[in-house]
């Protein structure tokens, strides 16, 4: 049996911003702790790619886009210029176009200035907590505000943690750290899936993204994947699948 939370989503979004900001704080917990442990090894690696410490929290602070930000960063160590380190970037984060497109709906008639803060704060963590929000019925800003400030107050810390204590702290690829940006996304992917279709979409994405992977397409693996999830979730009939327990 499928339960409905709309109503009450809606009650708390209208009623008090407040009691929407708490609850963003209470399901995104779990996901709050990433920004902080992967911000750490990046402090650590950002120091070994040769960048001072306020580049490094610099960086953090006005690009804040984690798989963006460690690729680059072997991309410094590998001696790349400044062209190919910014299209790299870019290109990593064109799935930020589709992610910004799905949340036009709640945040294309607010004024432009606003709309710009709101994209600073987009992250992967963000939208899938946004997406989640507003398709439950939840409307305002103050559920996306407060989770996207929160990822970003975080990954900050962490990083400002990684470049004070880099040398204390041993190689974070030894101890797995370099994972949690990994087991962030599935377990984005995981919280989302409610029906059959959503595995659909899940698999084709992962298996698209797998075999480029595997071929050493890494950073087209992320665009492809983002491209075909939407795509996919476009084609694949909503009736015939929504049929969660």
């Amino acid at each position: 049996m499928r339960l409905s939370y709309a109503p009450a989503i809606a009650a708390i979004s209208t009623a008090e911003p407040r009691a929407a900001a708490a609850l963003a704080l209470r399901e995104g917990w779990p996901l709050l702790f990433t920004p902080f442990v992967t911000g750490i090894p990046f402090g650590i690696l950002a120091l070994e790619a040769g960048l001072d410490p306020a580049q490094a929290m610099g960086m953090s602070v006005i690009v804040f886009a984690g798989s963006a930000q460690f690729a680059s960063l072997e991309l410094f160590r590998a001696g790349a210029g400044p062209v190919v380190v910014i299209a790299t970037t870019l290109l990593i984060n064109l799935r930020h176009l589709l992610m910004a497109a799905s949340l036009r709906p709640p945040f294309g008639d607010r004024p432009l200035p606003q709309r710009l803060g709101l994209a600073y704060l987009l992250v992967d963590e963000s939208f899938a907590m946004a997406s989640g929000w507003y398709r439950r019925g939840g409307r305002g800003l103050a559920y996306y505000v407060t989770f996207g400030a929160s990822m970003w107050a975080l990954w900050n810390l962490g990083t400002i943690v990684g470049v004070l204590a880099g040398p204390a702290v041993p190689d974070p690829r030894v101890v797995g750290l370099d994972f949690a940006i990994t087991a962030t996304f599935v377990a984005i992917v995981v919280l989302g899936i409610r029906t059959r279709r959503d595995v659909v979409i899940a698999l084709v994405a992962a298996l698209a993204a797998g075999i480029l992977r595997g071929l050493g397409l890494a950073v087209v693996a992320v665009i492809v994947a983002g491209a075909l999830a939407p795509l996919a979730a476009r084609i694949l009939p909503i009736g015939s699948a929504e049929d969660g327990a």
